[in-house]
């Protein structure tokens, strides 16, 4: 190549410049700024479901404020008296009031919202459609979405709690990437 065809391939400074812009903030400052912006917008994520993550099964969860884990927390203690049962169910209210919807997710697309074609094709919304949906019966008249929660779950008390760490995660850190984080992936 010649000096002349190097100065034809070499990037403007304009490009230069303009490619700088594109990378972000550079001060702390504005890093910081970004970021926390980043957490305050974010109230929804969607969590890979235990057990259902090789299918691409996706929960859509909205961010809780703390007076609607209080009321919850209040109501479970005149549930139970013991604590190991009050703590799960605090858990299970948890997962359920915050839960907007079941998707599947397959890689670098976007998330499809499972639809219930055994019911009217209705989006499955909350954890009592998403159990009917795998063929959940109720038995005893116990058709709550505690028991159709442990339905899913295959009554695995251990994999609940794996979901529940990993929804906790989030909701204490909404800017956090809990399923790379959790599951190992950035490690």
């Amino acid at each position: 190549m010649t000096p002349i065809d190097d100065e034809a391939q070499a990037p403007f400074i304009q490009e230069v410049a303009d490619g700088e812009e594109e990378q972000g903030p550079k001060t702390l400052a504005e890093q910081l700024k970004q970021r926390r912006s980043e957490i305050a917008e974010t109230r929804d994520v969607l969590l890979p479901l235990t057990g259902y993550d090789e299918f691409g099964v996706v929960v859509k969860h909205r961010l809780m404020d703390r007076t609607e884990v209080e009321r919850i927390g209040r109501r479970v203690i005149t549930e139970t008296k013991e604590r190991g049962e009050r703590n799960m169910r605090i858990l299970l209210d948890v997962i359920i009031n915050s839960t907007r919807g079941f998707y599947l997710q397959e890689d670098g697309k976007e998330p499809q919202e499972i639809i219930d074609d055994t019911n009217g094709n209705q989006s499955v919304l909350n954890w009592s459609m998403f159990a009917h949906y795998l063929g959940w019966v109720p038995q005893d008249g116990y058709n709550d979405s505690r028991t159709a929660l442990y339905f899913v779950f295959g009554a695995n008390e251990f994999a609940i709690g794996q979901y529940g760490i990993l929804l906790n995660r989030w909701m204490t850190n909404t800017g956090l990437k809990v399923d790379e984080e959790f599951l190992g992936e950035v490690l």
